[in-house]
């Protein structure tokens, strides 16, 4: 599973929106002008290692801070996990990577944080979802200019997440279904509330529990394969990418089903699952609307075979946790029955990505300020609807799942607002505090500071250059850099909806 141009809006709404988009305008500002600066001032290190077989450009060389402190050879970090999610329960698992960075006498050790990786994560909940993924990254594959990527993913979920399609879901409050005609709607501010009262069983005219516990769930099985190689121009800072990807998908609703779940004076009962959201937009004509297809029961699997392909411009130093560059991109995915899938879609993104230290301090001590934006479009006349839900497979850091969840707008529910167009923005403000050596591997505390936003459309042409429909969250966190290359993130954020916390490995970006 998983480009034009866009403006953040700036003027209009209330007092205290208008001071929030000021805010941003300004942060943007002066982020743009201090990376100018930056790269007017800055000079290149020393070049005390050993000359590359090719030109790499000065700006793709690790600082000698990072080059002091990142290890030789081959080693191993990782972390068995825990965490509790509120839609999937407890869940417990584990992480690893593998590296493999060589000696200082490798002519490209002050070039790349690492020469191989390989990356293995596993993870079961108390729900039953289980995700297993597998990815190899070797820059300077064969001592040349490229690069050789690829991935393994499989998941089963069965309350994978379904809010609806479409951009009136921006604007709809969070409404549970009637449980009699002459019912009221009931609407919900908080998430925690509606999904409350949505997992209240109640008893039908036929005498029989029901629950619309499942009404924003689906079951989600998925088998994704890919490989992708890159080729390397203007000294490493242009890179061209082609990939090949194959995703096997199927899916099926919950009504019908039966669950226990809590009834009245909260005596656990076995209720029939009611109509979730995926059957009514099924029905209602929203798919037929926006040509989705990708569900059908019946099918053993739907087949996304896909080609893809994107131009990078990277004057980043250290890809997983840089302190200064940019990293532009246009990635497009085609799909084509000559390709051998169920689909007929185009889908592009554009990316632009920027870092700039202002502040160092100690041997240690650093203020990084890091920006996000991303715009990514879907058409086609027979779209897998799922590939809707991110941005790109073929984005830097893996896909972006919309709109919400752990690597989005991270104070709303994964998934939470889907359409063919979307558009988000991540500031962050990083922070290395304090560094440490245990257990013989490095250590580096510190902190973030970010703000998330983003709005979806049915199609480019609903773009208006207003702040009615855009979203975001504020947030914090505390990040652990473990060897260099291996981060760990805590968030935390805070949407209209209400609270969210994640653990996780790597920056979103």
């Amino acid at each position: 599973m998983r480009g034009k141009r866009f403006s953040i809006p700036l003027l209009g709404g209330s007092k205290k929106k208008r001071k929030g988009f000021l805010f941003l305008s300004l942060f943007s500002l002066a982020f743009l002008q201090g990376q100018s600066l930056a790269d007017s001032l800055s000079p290149s290190p020393p070049d005390t290692s050993p000359k590359p077989p090719f030109f790499i450009h000065p700006l793709k060389r690790l600082s000698d801070n990072e080059l002091a402190e990142k290890r030789e050879g081959t080693f191993v970090t990782g972390l068995p996990r825990w965490e509790y999610d509120p839609i999937r329960g407890f869940g417990i698992g584990a992480e690893g990577f593998l590296y493999i960075n060589k000696t200082r006498k490798d002519p490209f050790f002050a070039y790349t944080p690492y020469r191989h990786r390989i990356d293995m994560n596993v993870f079961v909940f108390q729900n039953t979802r289980y995700h297993i993924v597998g990815n190899y990254d070797a820059p300077f594959l064969g001592n040349g200019p490229y690069r050789m990527r690829a991935n393994i993913e499989i998941i089963r979920d069965p309350d994978a997440q379904y809010w609806g399609i479409g951009r009136k879901h921006l604007f709809e409050p969070l409404r549970a279904p009637s449980r009699a005609p002459d019912e009221a709607p009931r609407t919900f501010q908080k998430v925690e509330q509606y999904e409350k009262a949505l997992s209240e069983a109640f008893v039908g005219p036929d005498g029989i529990y029901y629950t619309d516990e499942n009404y924003n769930r689906m079951l989600l099985e998925s088998q994704l394969y890919n490989v992708a190689f890159e080729r390397l121009l203007a000294g490493g800072r242009l890179r061209l990418f082609i990939g090949y990807e194959v995703d096997l998908t199927r899916f099926s609703s919950h009504a019908g089903k039966r669950f226990k779940v809590s009834g009245p004076a909260g005596k656990i009962v076995e209720a029939v699952q009611r109509q979730t959201r995926l059957d009514e937009e099924v029905s209602d004509g929203t798919w037929e609307r926006l040509r989705l297809t990708g569900y059908e029961e019946s099918r053993r699997w739907w087949i996304s075979s896909i080609l893809a392909w994107a131009i990078m411009y990277d004057t980043r130093d250290l890809e997983p946790d840089p302190t200064h560059g940019v990293f532009l991109e246009y990635s497009h995915e085609l799909q084509a029955p000559w390709l051998g899938g169920d689909f007929r879609q185009n889908k592009i993104m554009i990316q632009a990505v920027g870092f700039y230290t202002p502040l160092r301090w100690g041997r240690w001590g650093r203020l990084t300020f890091a920006g996000l934006s991303a715009f990514g479009y879907i058409w086609g006349s027979r779209i897998n609807f799922i590939e809707l839900y991110d941005i790109s497979s073929q984005a830097e850091a893996g896909g972006i799942l919309v709109l919400g969840g752990a690597r989005s707008v991270r104070g709303f529910r994964e998934n939470r607002f889907v359409a063919p167009t979307v558009a988000q923005t991540n500031l962050e403000a990083r922070t290395h505090l304090y560094g440490f050596r245990l257990l013989k591997q490095d250590w580096i505390l510190g902190t973030v500071l970010f703000y998330d936003m983003g709005s979806i459309w049915d199609s480019p042409r609903q773009i208006k250059l207003s702040p009615k429909g855009w979203i975001g969250a504020p947030g914090a966190g505390l990040r652990i850099a473990w060897n260099q290359s291996t981060i760990l993130r805590w968030d935390i954020a805070r949407s209209r909806e209400g609270t969210q916390t994640f653990f996780a490995f790597q920056h979103i970006f």
